[in-house]
């Protein structure tokens, strides 16, 4: 009986040897970056070019999904990427935008209309480093790293590089995140994959943990098919959060484009694949579309 104990005891202790070893692999491999946000700082300007989204323009491919291209004075970003590595490579291309000079990649969650492009950034930036979400399943993770790419789990709001920051992962469910450029003597623009916890929740959480006013927002906000009284009132709250420029695509619905064209004309933009917008000081330029 003794010798029995003795095992089992000796097993429980292999047991807790193995988990603490796992569980602290795991958080040095997907841990949040260690930079703390404590000033964001900010870029004189930005381009921002939608690569991939499904309400279509010019002869660019438009698949359900999204991925916009990011250019400051110093970084090329990626944020997403689209369902379709074909569409991402033939617009990026027509485009011309070279995604082999990519510093870097943000990826919003794990859908698929939002990462399969990765498959052909694989074949022109092999080791680029890609945020994702801290709490993105392990095999979306894995999938990534297959390509060839360096992930980065994101959890709590990070700093990336000067005026830039992925914004801290909330539940939709899915887990997401999203990305801001401070722009100076403008604010934050925030781009959004699907805005599963809410886009407003994302815009207010980018406001607060980097105490900078947002300016716009960009990208999917998860309303196609809503009730018109949650188009009024995600409406009513961006536009209460002070924002001057709202870009709704992919996945925001015809419903919420057009109440915020009728009702709200000064902010609407008017968003689709191919379209440039460049902010800088108090600027905004549209192009492309």
């Amino acid at each position: 009986m003794r010798r029995i104990l003795k095992i089992a005891l000796i097993l429980f202790s292999v047991l807790i040897v193995i988990g603490a070893l796992y569980s602290r692999v795991h958080e040095e491999d997907y841990t949040k970056s260690e930079l703390k946000i404590s000033g964001i700082g900010s870029v004189e300007s930005v381009e921002i070019n939608i690569l991939v989204d499904n309400n279509p323009n010019l002869d660019l491919k438009s698949p359900w999904g999204i991925s916009i291209y990011i250019r400051t004075q110093n970084l090329s970003i990626l944020f997403d990427a689209g369902p379709d590595p074909n569409a991402l490579k033939e617009n990026s291309k027509k485009l011309n935008l070279d995604l082999s000079d990519l510093d870097l990649a943000v990826i919003s969650h794990e859908h698929e209309d939002h990462i399969r492009g990765l498959e052909y950034i694989s074949e022109v930036n092999r080791n680029l480093t890609i945020f994702v979400p801290a709490h993105m399943s392990e095999s979306c993770k894995n999938w990534i790293k297959s390509l060839g790419f360096k992930v980065i789990g994101v959890k709590d709001t990070t700093l990336i590089s000067e005026g830039i920051a992925v914004v801290g992962e909330l539940y939709g469910p899915p887990y997401e995140q999203a990305l801001a450029i401070n722009v100076k003597n403008l604010g934050l623009i925030v781009l959004v994959g699907c805005s599963h916890p809410g886009v407003n929740k994302i815009v207010s959480k980018a406001e607060e943990d980097l105490s900078q006013n947002p300016y716009a927002v960009i990208g999917g906000f998860h309303l196609s098919g809503a009730s018109l009284n949650k188009i009024r009132d995600i409406a009513k709250a961006l536009i209460e959060m002070g924002l001057k420029r709202i870009y709704p695509i992919h996945c925001s619905g015809e419903d919420f484009r057009e109440f915020l064209r009728e009702n709200y004309p000064e902010v609407y933009g008017d968003g689709r694949v191919g379209l440039k917008i460049s902010f800088s000081g108090n600027q905004t330029e549209v192009g492309g579309g």
